[in-house]
């Protein structure tokens, strides 16, 4: 069955994720290319256009980072091509340098950069909120509530683009993304526009150096003077107000859809006036000012940041120095985080003067804490990274004598979940590529380090690092954890995997041959299901000066059970008769497939679970595990 993002029927309604709607608007706004790094909640962006580039005739990559993905978007801009770049909030701090150049030198064909924000930091390090960003460079931000905004503000997105010869980002959040909602088609377009450079306002040679760069800081500020007069009339903006109202709510982004909901079960909907705000740089000031003037008091929702809010107030002081602001600056709102449901009804009741109305969930999730326990993080059952942690935990002690005596700095990927128990074994955790430039730091000062990074985190970001520690003779080791695809984020392709984004063979580049030509000496690739030998492998790294490197391999255990559809892995199974309940498979391993009966004092192996490795039967110290052919 066809994507239903490619469903060329316009008027008709099908049920869409927010990011797939995003996909939906960028085809019918004729876009040619488009390119990401996969990051949670941005990845199924990328995820559909590789499902559908082929179908829909552009072309769709997965770039090594984002700031080449940026980077490929922008040269097809510059040659009058309509494209689309796509990443999660820290992505685009990885973007940021030719963001900020685009920006500065403008686009031709148009250029939409989105930037899924992630409040609450479920899947990220941080909450950072890349409005900040838009308004340092002059960049329009469009911020949609749900799925058929996501679609209609991208299609918009892309004639403010043009018009004004800015890149826009389309700033969503983690809800958005993830939603799904009835979005109403268009009509899908195919743009015959001649590929072409444009020497003029491009080229050094033809344009000068001082028009492309001085005279462009000027440029920007007036586009975006411009266009913050067309916000104020834009339909992206919606101001629904009689003039009887005391109480007002500009609502940002999807907050909207909680304000509506606290009006609609308070029966107030006739006592609030609403600005629901989709452009959130520049902001609309005249829609703005006009609530202001008419209420005497103001709630700001948004996420995470009082951006707006921030913004409201400077303007309050000029409209209505009077109005009471409610939101995240005066503590009625948490000054971090999502917005829930429960915490947006409690301030519009409190504004209103109004008792909160009942909430059975809340008395629920009151009583729930008491009963249920918080899911504890850990990689899958038959993860390869389990067994390389094991082996190189092991290694360290056999040869410093005691694990503490060296710094585990992890990176950005499923292997960074050594760190919980019962592995328990990774001391840092930043950002992409972190590991191996942290590592030489402290190896600088006399502390011995590991790098632990994954295959696609090295080609992202690792790199230049590793070139660097080269270079300083610095004495550090890596271990890559090597699963062969880019698991957490979805199994995109990276390029070792030998394949592209829409899944033609191409060139694999093995990271031991990049490693060998940036002059690493010592590098062993060892498989990651045979302990014994990972952990020699690791013995021999860690006693090695200079940079050594042990790159540990065996595809994703989730990826290896798709390979090998309709056949499943043929689990392993305890021989109680042998088992002495030492509990050793569960406190030094632990992989989620092993479970312990306490009446029996038996370990056991969920044969739904097993992915059939065999890695707990050489962790037995009694040789009680064994596969059923055995």
């Amino acid at each position: 069955m066809s994507n239903p993002v490619t469903l060329d029927k316009p008027g008709e309604t099908v049920l869409l994720m927010g990011n797939e709607a995003i996909v939906r608007g960028a085809l019918e706004a004729g876009i040619r290319i488009a390119a990401s790094y996969p990051g949670t909640p941005a990845s199924e962006i990328g995820n559909t256009f590789a499902e559908v580039a082929k179908e829909m005739s552009i072309h769709f990559e997965w770039s090594t980072n984002e700031k080449v993905a940026f980077e490929v978007v922008y040269g097809a801009s510059m040659c009058n091509q309509r494209g689309m770049v796509s990443m999660k909030h820290v992505g685009l701090n990885v973007a940021l340098d030719i963001m900020e150049m685009a920006a500065l030198r403008g686009v031709k064909g148009g250029l939409v950069f989105v930037s899924a924000d992630d409040p609450s930091q479920h899947s990220s390090g941080q909450e950072q909120d890349q409005r900040w960003l838009a308004k340092q460079n002059c960049v329009p931000a469009l911020e949609p509530s749900d799925p058929q905004d996501a679609k209609d503000f991208t299609i918009y997105a892309y004639e403010l683009s043009e018009k004004y010869q800015l890149p826009v980002m389309l700033r969503t959040v983690t809800r958005v993304s993830h939603m799904r909602s009835n979005v109403k088609l268009g009509k899908l377009q195919k743009l015959e526009r001649k590929a072409e450079f444009d020497f003029e306002q491009f080229s050094y040679v033809v344009a000068g150096f001082d028009k492309l760069f001085y005279s462009r800081e000027k440029e920007a500020n007036e586009k975006i003077m411009k266009i913050k007069v067309e916000f104020d009339t834009s339909p992206l903006n919606k101001l629904v107000m009689t003039g009887k109202e005391r109480v007002g709510v500009i609502a940002t982004g999807q907050t909207y859809n909680y304000v509506m909901d606290a009006l609609v079960k308070m029966g107030a909907k006739d006592k609030v006036a609403v600005l629901k705000l989709g452009t959130s740089n520049p902001l609309p000031e005249g829609l703005i000012s006009k609530l202001l003037k008419g209420v005497d008091k103001v709630l700001v929702t948004e996420e995470p940041d009082p951006f707006v809010e921030l913004h409201v107030k400077a303007l309050a002081k000029d409209v209505n120095p009077k109005v009471e602001l409610y939101g995240r600056m005066n503590g009625k709102l948490p000054g971090e985080g999502e917005l829930m449901p429960l915490m947006v009804d409690s301030v519009v009741a409190e504004m209103l003067g109004e008792k909160l109305p009942q909430n059975p969930r809340a008395e629920v999730e009151k009583e729930s804490t008491d009963m249920i326990f918080g899911r504890m993080l850990t990689v899958c059952a038959g993860c390869p990274h389990r067994p390389s942690i094991y082996a190189l935990k092991r290694a360290v002690k056999a040869v410093k004598g005691d694990i503490h005596k060296v710094v585990i700095n992890g990176d950005i990927g499923c292997y960074g979940l050594a760190w919980a128990p019962p592995m328990s074994y990774e001391d840092t955790y930043f950002c992409m590529g972190a590991s191996l430039g942290v590592s030489q730091g402290m190896s600088q000062v006399g502390v011995d380090t590991i790098a632990w990074i994954g295959d696609g985190t090295f080609f992202h970001a690792a790199i230049p690092a590793l070139m660097n520690a080269v270079q300083t003779k610095t004495n550090i080791k890596v271990v890559v954890a090597d699963n062969s695809v880019t698991a957490m984020t979805g199994f995109q392709p990276n390029p070792q995997s030998g394949k592209t984004a829409t899944g033609e063979p191409t060139v694999s580049v093995p990271i031991e041959a990049l490693a060998k030509a940036v002059g690493v000496e010592h590098i062993e690739v060892t498989d990651a299901y045979d302990t014994k030998a990972t952990e020699a492998a690791f013995k021999r790294m860690l006693l090695t000066e200079g940079v050594a490197m042990v790159i540990s391999r065996r595809v994703c255990a989730t990826e290896a059970i798709r390979r090998m559809r309709p056949k499943r892995p043929v689990p392993y199974e305890v021989d109680e008769s042998k088992c002495v309940g030492c509990k050793l498979c569960l406190s030094t391993f632990g992989c989620p497939g092993l479970s312990f009966d306490e009446e029996k004092k038996k370990a056991s192996i969920d044969p739904i679970i097993c992915m059939g490795c065999g890695v707990c039967a050489q962790v037995c110290n009694v040789g009680c595990i064994h596969g059923r052919n055995e």
